[in-house]
């Protein structure tokens, strides 16, 4: 279903807050998308270890802000018992966002929603939005990556993530 005017409006307006919070934060981004139904604008970020890709997606029908990052590397058809555990146990300590595994495929994906019905989120909530995912993705993309490569045991995964909840 198309979104009514009034949600296109609010999409515009949440739009231009985020750019003018990247623009602010001097962070140079990509506009993958913008139209009257969604804006999806891409960010890349260097983190600890593995480079990373934020996309931030606002969508008019479902007045919803969403930061997703695919990990760079699948996890292999072997291993996914043990991703969907440490996923579970990561997502377990995670206030905001979750992680998300195709036992299909084995992508993991982390993912970050807020709501913005009716009202236009501020430049710290979007900055709030894209950098706690950031650097929730940074935490973890080495260790599930170690898990995949069989250079970390699941038990060693999750004693780390033990040890970040305290």
């Amino acid at each position: 279903m198309a979104p009514d005017p009034k949600q296109t409006e609010n999409l515009k307006k949440n739009a231009a807050v985020l750019r003018t919070m990247l623009d602010h934060r001097k962070l140079k981004y990509t506009v993958e998308e913008e139209t009257a139904q969604r804006v999806h604008i891409r960010i890349h970020f260097t983190g600890e270890d593995i480079p990373m890709t934020l996309h931030l997606i606002l969508r008019a029908d479902r007045q919803i802000a969403s930061v997703y990052s695919v990990m760079p590397f699948q996890i292999t058809e072997e291993h996914r018992n043990n991703a969907a555990i440490a996923v579970a146990a990561a997502n377990h300590g995670l206030i905001d966002g979750s992680f998300d595994l195709n036992l299909k495929n084995g992508e993991i994906r982390f993912r970050l929603t807020s709501c913005f019905i009716e009202s236009v989120l501020s430049e710290p909530l979007f900055s709030y939005l894209m950098f706690v995912s950031a650097e929730t993705v940074d935490r973890y993309n080495d260790r599930f990556m170690a898990l995949n490569t069989g250079d970390m045991s699941l038990d060693e995964f999750l004693r780390l993530d033990a040890a970040d909840e305290q």
